[in-house]
């Protein structure tokens, strides 16, 4: 469930909290596209260095190492069915060569899921409806994004919360074969679902009071500004990507 905390927005006044939310975006991808070109270890640590210093920034330490941490699982399962199957299948790499490129791997997918914990860390879903928008996005879909990004954490915490009460009353869900364990899922998933339900249909009923898509053009009480410290922190992002490409593509150029 941690892993969903990086969904979860932030209240603060730091610096990072008042980046213009689209530098903020691009910056997230920016690091998602270099983590998609480099394969390295060395790359990656720095990727995470610099998260790690917008975390302290932005004063979410604690709560961006919650999505950290809570990717790990699913870095350990990208790590060991990589490692078996270049183990099964590659016969000329070595056992150290296998271990350091499953690894490097799963050192990846924690990137990619931190690439972004920052921005919706820091962003509110107010901001980043404002940004879809800006950019030509439908409004219907920017609304049913903006909903799933307010509702995960919540749903998140309400699974939790049943979990704990079925257990409270005597339902061990940690033991048993796997057949029996998903038995004793149905009086979690009914609830929750019932909920989830629940909040679908008081959500319809309070879009459809408030004439929800009655007006073709909408307008909005706060419009995005860029300021000058945006436009430096885009240079200064633009310039260090075009440093990566350029490195990465050195070793081309001079083969050719």
């Amino acid at each position: 469930m941690s892993i969903l905390e990086g969904l979860k927005f932030y209240a603060g006044d730091t610096a990072i909290h008042k980046l213009d939310p689209r530098v903020k975006l691009l910056v997230s991808t920016i690091m998602l596209i270099i983590v998609v070109m480099y394969a390295e270890v060395w790359m990656l640590t720095i990727l995470i260095t610099v998260q790690a210093v917008m975390a302290y920034i932005a004063k979410i330490v604690r709560r961006w190492l919650k999505t950290i941490r809570g990717s790990m699982p699913l870095a350990a399962l990208v790590f060991g069915l990589n490692a078996i199957f270049f183990i099964s299948t590659d016969t000329h790499a070595t056992l150290q060569e296998t271990l350091y490129y499953s690894a490097t791997l799963a050192y990846r997918l924690v990137l990619f899921l931190s690439s972004f914990s920052i921005f919706f860390l820091t962003t509110t879903p107010e901001e980043i409806g404002l940004t879809l928008t800006s950019w030509r996005v439908p409004y219907p879909y920017t609304f049913a994004f903006i909903s799933a990004i307010r509702f995960t954490p919540i749903i998140a915490q309400e699974l939790k919360d049943i979990m704990d009460a079925q257990r409270a009353r005597g339902v061990e869900l940690d033991r048993g074969g796997p057949l029996e364990r998903a038995k004793k899922l149905i009086p979690i998933l009914v609830p929750l679902l019932a909920n989830a339900l629940r909040r679908a249909y008081e959500l319809a009923e309070a879009m459809e009071v408030k004439c929800f898509g009655a007006a073709k053009k909408r307008t909005s009480l706060r419009e995005l500004k860029m300021s000058a410290k945006d436009y430096v922190v885009l240079l200064m992002s633009l310039l260090l990507f075009g440093l990566a490409v350029y490195y990465k593509l050195l070793p081309i150029l001079f083969q050719g």
